[in-house]
């Protein structure tokens, strides 16, 4: 009954849109073609009819949305295309040459850091989480949020590699590039070498809102309307507790690099695939457990036997164990991952957001004889727990070369799906947008992939958005299962280097919404059902393709 309920909205969604489309500037050919394009679809497939409703869904809410944009004033800081410079927004290309073999004197260091990002006066009511767009002002903390940062280097001269990983929904690519470039500077001044600096985001639905997505849409609609008209960045009344907050955690964030700077110490460097399937599955019943991403796990071990190791973990699961009404600050499973590790090893943790798609926890556990408290985090401290257990675990047999790449490819990004454009324009979000164009204004978004490899053996891939399994795996593993007729053109990318396993990392450097294969792309998937993915906080039908075209360019480049 709810899904027709949703069906019936989403249609009569669709009649509103399509009455209120004459104040809409857009070109009457285009409507056109883009309504005979469905049509032909409505006729081709047996759910024809509902197709044809969700994509003139899409087209309309595009055409109005695009429409919005083209008359919302810009920021003061958007600036042309033709202005923009990759050396001072804080691009770093990664390590100039490519390296097949250790080096003499090559050696694996590692230094570790981990700080809180939670406010002193978190309790005074002021702070939002970052679970989505809907307003939630946090009312306390259940565990905490963290930032956690692992600086590698193989001694090459060839310079550090940084992996810092923030308790968060996601990290807009100004604040990891305001990190960057902080710690670039504080690096040259050190006389330390750093060739990439890496920042990623747990994906914890429970975390302060590190972004602007939970921090009063409407008000900031109209409020930053005259504010950008008349060139003010100040932030609206009543929002200064937010912007604040940013400030905090990136200050803590460059201090936590810092610190991993200065903890590095030389060790041995050790790899383990491991099967997390049993305690995870896709929500959407598309994907078999046994073709999800394994999760890879780096462990280092100090060469000194009183020091302290740490796991590198990209694990593909959605941290949502905790309720969107508890309104409690929190990091969900990673929290407990990290203390379960910590309790039993000594060890450090740094964990990492793989091929998360709809990806979400799947076991079983009992509460019984606990209190209403505990129950709140009963998930997700079974969760963490279990994961910590399979990794602990783990067969990590010899000991990698000393052997360290990076490579990272910056892309610019036109939106076909105005919505993230807007969120930027009214400053939901501080992404900065770069345009073309004046009357027919075009817009763009630089972002960034990447690529990191440890021993000639292992690399992650890495996404600025939250992608989908089958993106980054091939299309096999859904059954053939697609929305608009068509297939997705690329095969699994994970033995793509030759000799080197590769896994997705999503939500790393930036935080640019879904990327699902191009042939499930559905602007209003969670109404459809269907196995379909929702993607009105997607950059567009195409994004996953242009990901993926740019990272085998870019890996094409490396070798």
């Amino acid at each position: 009954m709810k899904k027709v309920s949703l069906k019936i909205m989403s249609i009569l969604l669709v009649l509103t849109l399509v009455f209120t489309g004459g104040a809409i500037s857009v070109s009457a050919s285009d409507v056109t073609a883009n309504a005979a394009v469905q049509v032909q679809e409505a006729a081709e497939s047996p759910s024809g009819f509902m197709k044809f409703l969700y994509n003139t869904l899409n087209v309309v809410c595009e055409a109005l949305v695009s429409t919005i944009c083209k008359i919302y004033p810009n920021p003061k800081n958007w600036q042309k295309l033709d202005d923009y410079n990759s050396d001072e927004v804080g691009f770093m290309a990664g390590r100039e040459n490519y390296q097949t073999e250790a080096k003499e004197g090559n050696k694996w260091s590692l230094g570790y850091s981990s700080r809180s990002i939670v406010p002193a006066d978190i309790n005074e009511g002021k702070y939002y989480l970052g679970r989505d767009l809907t307003v939630r002002i946090a009312k306390g903390v259940y565990d905490d949020n963290r930032i956690r940062v692992a600086v590698i280097d193989d001694n090459s001269g060839e310079g550090a590699v940084v992996i810092g990983s923030i308790d968060s929904l996601g990290v807009t690519s100004t604040d990891v590039r305001s990190i960057r470039k902080a710690v670039m500077e504080w690096c040259e001044a050190n006389g330390k070498k750093v060739a990439s600096i890496n920042i990623m985001a747990t994906h914890s639905h429970s975390a302060l809102d590190t972004q602007g997505v939970a921090t009063e849409f409407f008000k900031k609609l109209v409020g930053n309307f005259w504010a950008n008209l008349v060139g003010s960045t100040d932030e609206l009344p009543g929002l200064e507790a937010a912007a604040e907050f940013k400030e905090f955690f990136i200050a803590e964030s460059i201090t936590a690099v810092k610190e991993a700077f200065g903890n590095m110490e030389d060790g041995e460097l050790y790899f383990a695939e491991v099967d997390t399937s049993e305690v995870m599955h896709d929500k959407r019943d598309l994907i078999a457990k046994e073709d999800l991403q394994k999760t890879p796990v780096l462990h280092f071990v100090p060469a000194a036997a009183d020091s302290e190791g740490t796991y590198i973990a990209d694990i593909s699961c959605h941290p949502t164990s905790f309720s969107a009404s508890n309104g409690l600050v929190g990091s969900d499973y990673i929290y407990y991952l990290d203390k379960y590790i910590k309790e039993t090893t000594g060890d450090n943790t740094v964990m990492i957001a793989g091929a998360l798609g709809q990806v979400s926890r799947d076991i079983e556990y009992s509460t019984e004889g606990m209190t209403e408290y505990e129950e709140m985090g009963a998930g997700a401290k079974f969760l963490g727990e279990a994961f910590a257990k399979i990794i602990l675990a783990a067969d990590f047999g010899e000991a990698l070369e000393p052997v360290l790449n990076a490579t990272h490819k910056e892309i610019f990004i036109e939106p076909e799906n105005s919505i993230l454009v807007l969120a930027c324009e009214i400053r939901l979000v501080n992404n900065k947008v770069y345009y073309d164009g004046l009357l027919n204004k075009k817009f763009y978004m630089p972002t960034e992939i990447g690529y990191l490899e440890f021993g000639n053996e292992v690399a992650l891939a890495l996404f600025p958005g939250e992608l989908y399994p089958e993106v980054f795996l091939g299309n096999d593993i859904t059954g053939g299962v697609n929305w608009d007729g068509t297939e997705w053109q690329y095969d699994s990318l994970k033995d793509e280097v030759e000799g080197i396993d590769t896994y997705a990392v999503s939500l790393a450097n930036d935080a640019l919404g879904y990327a699902v294969t191009d042939n499930n792309f559905a602007f209003m998937g969670h109404i459809i059902g269907e196995e379909i993915a929702d993607e009105v906080l997607s950059i567009g039908k195409h994004i996953a393709s242009f990901y993926v075209s740019n990272y085998l360019e870019m890996i094409e480049e490396m070798k």
